[in-house]
């Protein structure tokens, strides 16, 4: 059984792994949402609900882009690996609790 959920694992991380899946994936949320939404609400509604939706996404999506910029320069001006990083900024925040808490 657990060979089969390993497996199971892999296919999703290749599938979330391409950009053209990912999107396509969207797609197909977002025609569910509407769907689901379309029985409750008046088009005018609708089509507002979607308008924040995207404004969300949109504001979400250059969040992350912009955070990836910011590894992408920590990465090359210190010549560091993405987890090393990821390990200092968890040491700092430990440490700012600990001193938080004492």
């Amino acid at each position: 059984m657990g060979i089969h959920w390993q497996r199971a694992k892999i296919i999703v991380t290749r599938f979330l792994s391409s950009r053209t899946n990912l999107t396509i994936f969207q797609c197909m949320l977002y025609g569910i949402i509407g769907y689901v939404m379309g029985s409750y609400l008046s088009w005018i509604e609708l089509g507002i609900m979607f308008i924040l939706i995207f404004g969300i996404q949109f504001i979400t999506r250059i969040k992350s882009v912009s955070d990836g910029i910011m590894f992408g320069h920590l990465m090359r001006g210190h010549n560091m690996e993405t987890n090393e990083i990821l390990q200092r900024m968890k040491d700092e925040v430990d440490k700012l609790d600990k001193d938080k808490w004492d």
